[in-house]
């Protein structure tokens, strides 16, 4: 399964998973919407056919590029950026959530899913191997059984997950062996463990439950041969009443095996006994499995990585998912000790945390900070950060631990910035339902520090220790709702690329001197856009500007009722006097994504593009001493003004 990220545009952080074929453009009835003016009505598809995952141009008139190379179609794979017009959109495969076989089980041996099977088989395409007129396979020579099984390899080579495969395998059965009436793929290396896959009559169809003769299956795997059974003829084993049963005049049952391991057995069968299987039909069938079976395997190989790397995802819910990385590549030890680096090191915590949760029960306590935590820590993650621990309401992450990070200043910033954006879309939620709105406060610095695993020989814990990290901590202890600080060493590092306002210098625990920090609001992102996170005031009512394109327009988020044309805008910002915007001369609405819960998303036509210098090339300076400047929220969920 493949999705979407959009990294850049209006709708840069939405998320669209791929299925089947799926148009995008600027066209509002496209499957996938790129409001870009650049972008045509219906640019291009995502074609998704299971397997493989392709981009086709529709002919746009400023094309579109895989990795800034125009195509007209191309595969292409995780971590790819696809960009049309301005929007740049990264592919990524997102793995199942659960092992694809815990979808089958043994209770009956043949308790295959009908409806999942049809499907497969509707949704598979194939070259068609033209079979000889006779429709016998004893009448193939030497070179036309090698075309088959040639012809086998080549249709399951590009197959790499077993759920695709199947329905191929026995689509290419029934072309291999015309007279097969029935088939079935059952995957397990003994009886005890054969857990059936896949089945399928020759129409592609499975109208009623179809079941397989467990006395052919047993003796097969005994024998780990090709074995054929023809009604009337003699046989040295059990033939059991399923076969009379089941109206079987003629079955053949091959297993599946790389060298000596059995991974399965393929069954076909007819109910005509003009047409049974014969002994060149067994030879051939060998010859046919043995490329089946490679493919299997492969397949399976492919699901194994797969399964290693879920365990990998798994082991980052409690460990920082770059310490996971090297330590499974064998670049990092998890053993007692640690190293010094140059990191960036970030808290993000909720302002008035105390007082909100005194009058609630647990469990609305518990249930609020999940619902927080699940929007805020995608942020981290999405920037490349660690989240290091949670601390009851507090996150502590960092970046460029324990090996460097190009930019881990930026990518922080960002994460915070964007972390500040969920939120407000969460809060329009809270107010909805009447809960009390939540500040989140964020402060970071970069330095040297120390990184490795302390605790005992029982239970031991990777964090960073240092300076820096006291640091950091302390700037956050400083922020006010809606704010990212920053200390001096890490505006340093980002300030040809950050936009904000120079705090006043502020007496933190342990240091002696005062520590400047810095209040980011805006970085530049990829394609020369802007992230930002301004609240601003639109024609008297409270809305927030998250994003400037590269065109110079804005995206705002705001209420549905707040006007929009023709409208005064001035920034709101608890650090800074009012600035003046100048007015909005068009807009127009994007679609909504998840994070904005109840507020509306719409991109705007500033006058002022630099919002009042805001966005100019030096930092404003503070408008107030920090005892002027409100911590928290006020009632309607809005970060708060000065007094």
């Amino acid at each position: 399964m493949f999705e979407l990220v959009f990294l850049s545009g209006a709708r840069a952080g939405a998320i669209v998973p791929v299925s089947g074929v799926m148009g995008a453009g600027r066209h509002p009835e496209c499957d996938i919407e790129v409001p870009d003016l650049n972008v045509s009505r219906n640019h291009a598809r995502f074609e998704f056919d299971g397997t493989r995952l392709n981009v086709v141009d529709n002919g746009s008139s400023n094309g579109t590029y895989v990795n800034e190379v125009r195509i007209t179609e191309q595969p292409v794979q995780h971590g790819d950026i696809v960009r049309m017009g301005e929007t740049r959109i990264r592919v990524q495969r997102r793995l199942p959530s659960e092992d694809s076989s815990s979808e089958y089980s043994r209770s009956s041996m043949f308790g295959f899913n009908e409806s999942s099977s049809a499907d497969l088989s509707q949704s598979m395409s194939m070259s068609v191997y033209q079979t000889p007129s006779s429709g016998s396979v004893d009448t193939m020579d030497v070179t036309q059984r090698l075309n088959v099984i040639m012809w086998v390899a080549d249709a399951l080579a590009t197959i790499t997950r077993i759920d695709d495969l199947l329905g191929q395998v026995l689509d290419t059965l029934f072309e291999v062996f015309p007279q097969a009436e029935r088939g079935f793929l059952i995957l397990g290396d003994s009886w005890e463990n054969l857990v059936p896959r896949a089945m399928r009559n020759k129409t592609g169809h499975t109208t009623e439950r179809m079941e397989v003769s467990s006395s052919l299956c047993r003796e097969a795997l005994r024998r780990k041969e090709v074995m054929t059974w023809n009604e009337g003829a003699r046989t040295d084993f059990d033939q059991g009443m399923s076969l009379v049963s089941l109206n079987i005049r003629s079955a053949m049952v091959v297993p599946m095996m790389v060298r000596e391991e059995v991974l399965g057995l393929l069954v076909i069968d007819t109910s005509d006994r003009r047409r049974s299987f014969t002994s060149s039909d067994m030879e051939l069938a060998g010859a046919v499995c043995r490329q089946v079976a490679i493919a299997l395997k492969n397949a399976m190989l492919v699901e194994q990585v797969e399964r290693e790397t879920k365990t990998r995802q798994n082991l980052v819910r409690f460990l920082p998912r770059p310490v996971v990385d090297q330590a499974l590549d064998g670049h990092l030890e998890l053993a007692l000790g640690g190293s010094a680096c140059q990191g960036t090191i970030f808290f993000a915590d909720v302002i008035g945390f105390t007082r909100m949760v005194e009058a609630m029960n647990p469990e609305d306590v518990i249930s609020m900070m999940n619902i927080f935590f699940d929007r805020m820590v995608p942020c981290i993650e999405q920037e490349g950060g660690a989240i290091d621990k949670f601390m009851g309401d507090c996150i502590m992450a960092f970046w460029g631990v324990p090996f460097p990070t190009q930019d881990a200043s930026l990518h922080a910033v960002a994460a915070g910035l964007t972390m500040h954006n969920a939120l407000y879309g969460l809060n329009g939620e809270r107010r909805a339902a009447d809960l009390p709105a939540m500040g989140l406060g964020v402060g970071l610095q970069s330095g040297r520090v120390v990184a490795g695993n302390i605790g005992s020989d029982d239970r031991a814990e990777y964090t960073v220790l240092g300076d820096v990290v006291n640091t950091a901590m302390r700037i956050q202890s400083q922020a006010c709702a809606g704010q990212v600080l920053v200390g001096a060493e890490a505006w340093q590092e980002i300030s040809a690329q950050a936009y904000g306002v120079c705090m006043p210098a502020v007496q933190v625990k342990n240091r002696r001197e005062a520590v400047q920090a810095y209040c980011v609001r805006a970085v530049q992102v990829a394609g020369g856009e802007l992230l930002l996170h301004i609240p601003v005031v639109i024609g008297g009512e409270p809305a927030l500007l998250i994003r400037r394109l590269a065109d110079g327009q804005f995206v705002v988020l705001h209420h549905p009722d707040v006007p929009l044309v023709d409208t005064a805008v001035t920034t709101d910002l608890v650090e800074l006097e009012s600035l003046d915007c100048g007015s909005i001369t068009a807009a127009d609405t994007l679609p909504r994504q998840r994070v904005d819960g109840t507020m509306r998303r719409s991109q705007i036509t500033l006058s002022d593009q630099s919002l009042g210098d805001l966005l100019g090339s030096e930092p404003l300076a503070c408008s107030y001493p920090w005892e002027r400047m409100r911590r928290g929220v006020d009632d309607s969920g809005d970060d708060a003004q000065a007094d």
